[in-house]
């Protein structure tokens, strides 16, 4: 008997896009195409039984976010794959572990594609629907979206907290007894309730901006949770830093704890643009990181001089793809950096930078 084949919707403003996963995917699936928001729905509301959409996040008009609301109030039994041009903090950094919805970037993998539209429709592993978004599934897709919005937010008892972003940048976060990143825990602590999406209101007032990302405080949220569950004590989400605390660390037990939750590690270190060796760590046997190191700072100083000279901005990361590695640098201070290498294939490279960017604000400070 003939395996009956599911069907997918893809939307991509991008018609060849379209047209190359149509392709791909047609062994497995029945695979639908639209180039635009109103496309999509009139084919989600004209063919019934489909069971992921694959959408591109932004797009002109209304985008992935829009189609996004509407599936999760008209078919929340759908399940959705988003897709992003845009790096870190555009991949959710937990969404192999949990999520209403999953990520890829482009330049998109095709066997990465089928592997996770597999996972999605086989339930190996991912069986969450848009009928049990949360929070924080929200406030993320709005980080990755870029949109500017309003959060509205009710708990059981009936109090009241609003989340003013503009993408990844928080406007404002209030609740009645606190403000600032403290309302975000206290929110995200909530058991029950409701919440609501509305338009940003035009005008705010700057100085209200936190310091800190919507990422930051997402990731850092999980944390703590993660932590209290292990432990059973609730309690614990009380005791635990904040972001403007000063902590004393140890930079080299932390990338020894950090480096076992990055897929594909291959080796990574601090180190300072004059060739100075800070902490590192290599999965590599007998692998002296003094000499990559020097040739990394080499490199980084030849692109500050570049940039300078071109007048083109300074410099925030630096992406080299090769065939096997990932390697990844990110600044940290002026004369600071952090580098990472992961296997091609085994890590993921957005959330290998959301993971390095939680990593350094944890030990900015130590550098200061």
């Amino acid at each position: 008997m003939l395996r009956k084949k599911p069907k997918i919707l893809m939307l991509d403003d991008e018609e060849s896009m379209v047209f190359s996963i149509q392709d791909y995917l047609s062994s497995y699936a029945d695979c639908f195409g639209a180039t635009s928001y109103e496309e999509a729905i009139s084919i989600l509301e004209k063919e019934k039984g489909i069971s992921l959409v694959i959408s591109d996040i932004r797009m002109p008009g209304k985008d992935g976010f829009d189609l996004l609301m509407w599936l999760r109030e008209h078919l929340p039994q759908v399940k959705v794959i988003m897709i992003t041009a845009y790096g870190s903090p555009s991949v959710r950094a937990l969404a192999k572990q949990r999520g209403a919805v999953m990520y890829l970037e482009k330049p998109l993998d095709l066997e990465q594609l089928m592997q996770l539209v597999r996972q999605v429709l086989e339930r190996k592993g991912f069986s969450v629907a848009l009928k049990d978004m949360e929070l924080a599934d929200v406030l993320q897709f709005l980080s990755f979206a870029n949109k500017a919005a309003r959060v509205q937010v009710f708990n059981a008892l009936g109090e009241g907290g609003e989340i003013g972003l503009d993408g990844d940048d928080i406007l404002w976060i209030r609740t009645a007894a606190q403000e600032g990143e403290e309302a975000f825990y206290e929110i995200m602590r909530w058991e029950g309730g409701t919440f609501e999406v509305l338009p940003l209101e035009e005008g705010r007032n700057p100085e209200e901006q936190l310091p800190v990302a919507l990422s930051f405080l997402l990731l850092e949220e999980a944390r703590r949770r993660d932590e209290a569950a292990v432990s059973g004590k609730k309690e614990e989400l009380e005791i635990i830093p904040t972001q403007e605390e000063t902590v004393q660390i140890d930079i080299a037990k932390e990338l020894s704890d950090w480096q076992t939750s990055v897929d594909g590690f291959v080796e990574a270190a601090f180190i300072k643009t004059d060739g100075i060796y800070i902490a590192g760590i290599s999965n590599l046997p007998g692998e002296d990181l003094t000499v990559p190191v020097a040739y990394c700072a080499k490199a980084v100083t030849a692109i500050v001089e570049t940039l300078n000279t071109t007048k083109k901005g300074n410099y925030k990361e630096v992406l080299i793809t090769t065939d096997t590695h990932y390697v990844i640098w990110q600044k940290l201070t002026d004369d600071i950096f952090l580098s990472l290498t992961v296997t091609r294939g085994q890590g993921n490279l957005g959330i290998s930078r959301l993971q390095m960017e939680q990593l350094s604000k944890k030990v900015t400070e130590e550098f200061s």
